[in-house]
């Protein structure tokens, strides 16, 4: 380990294994990047330092040594590679498998956007608008060790346990035997799930699921629709070498881009670009999120929908605070959204 000579370096840049991996085959393809400030100690207090106010910044500025990038986070020991009977296919696998653990367990927060003069720490809301919540947790259940746990002086396979809650929310199906010339059902069937089969007494089963709506806004920050990035993972209910949960992330089928260049293209000369012949379906496959689940956002979502949801909220006498306040016309929006966008978040003095 080295540490930055403060007048002569003032960038260090390294990939990771897995970066590596990725560029000797022509795959590296970065498309955003993040600050962390993990190398830093802002209360002083918390580590039985005393202080002066005003020498905390002179402390993180020009007296903090700072440490030069670490790229490597895992060792053979803990993973794979051993090279015995695997393919090419299972060691690319396995370095997936690691870049999914590094990205999990390390470096996991990134520097966000405050709002302008505030004081207060950015925080999130969530109001399921429908459906409801099962269980929450305040961990990651799969941060914490159940195996190779360090005791007494080891500090081998040392992991910190990430606080991310998790909500468990149950999607219930609905099964009905209808009559198909006449389905007479409360629910919107879903013609994927649904068989085809019209049986021997004239009836056909139809499948549905419901839907789960959530309002997710954050709060103490510039209210924005790109506040928010979401990842889908698959729980393959595996157990790696060191007792943790193995988690698979998955993609979203790439969309088809109508704007190009600032130009508005017809939708045959996007398909065209995007490698599709007219009328050609894409084919998903199982590592797409739309295999299993539509995922939709914003405008996305259907307007009536969101109205009938609120619109609920308020004949139940429910309340919905919303930090940002609900940009949507709906006729039963006035007194069930409570919102504090424009409250000044200055200390309040007692008037002269």
């Amino acid at each position: 380990m080295t540490f930055f000579n403060p007048k002569e370096e003032v960038l260090d840049i390294k990939l990771t294994q897995y970066g590596r991996h990725l560029l000797s085959k022509g795959k590296m393809k970065p498309v955003y990047y993040a600050f962390f400030d993990e190398g830093i100690l802002y209360d002083a207090a918390s580590a039985g330092i005393t202080e002066a106010k005003n020498s905390a910044e002179t402390r993180i500025q020009d007296e903090t040594i700072t440490t030069k990038t670490q790229h490597c986070f895992t060792g053979r020991d803990e993973f794979l590679f051993d090279g015995v009977g695997a393919t090419a296919l299972d060691e690319d696998e396995d370095r997936a498998e690691i870049a999914t653990y590094e990205r999990l367990h390390v470096l996991t927060d990134p520097l966000g956007t405050t709002e302008l003069g505030s004081t207060k720490m950015p925080f999130f809301t969530m109001t399921m608008l429908d459906g409801e919540i099962d269980s929450t947790k305040t961990t990651e259940t799969g941060s914490a060790r159940v195996a190779n746990v360090p005791t007494g002086a080891d500090t081998f396979y040392s992991q910190q346990e990430l606080r991310i809650p998790q909500i468990e929310i149950d999607v219930k199906y609905n099964i009905a035997v209808i009559d198909p010339a006449n389905p007479d059902i409360s629910f919107e069937i879903d013609p994927i799930l649904s068989p085809t089969v019209t049986y021997g007494d004239g009836l056909g089963v139809v499948i549905g699921t419901d839907d789960i709506m959530i309002l997710l806004e954050e709060g103490n920050t510039i209210c924005g629709k790109e506040n928010f990035e979401i990842e889908v993972f698959e729980m393959t209910g595996q157990t790696g070498p060191l007792g943790e949960e193995v988690i698979v992330p998955m993609l979203f089928q790439k969309k088809v881009e109508m704007v190009q260049g600032n130009l508005l293209l017809d939708e045959d000369e996007a398909r065209t670009l995007a490698g599709l012949k007219k009328g050609e379906i894409k084919e998903l496959k199982s590592s797409c999120v739309e295999y299993f689940m539509d995922v939709k956002v914003d405008s996305e979502i259907n307007k009536a929908s969101v109205c009938a949801a609120i619109s609920k909220i308020k004949s139940e006498g429910g309340t919905i605070y919303s930090p940002c306040g609900i940009d949507l016309d709906c006729p039963d929006l006035k007194d069930v959204i409570s919102s504090d966008i424009y409250a000044s978040d200055a200390d309040r003095e007692d008037c002269p």
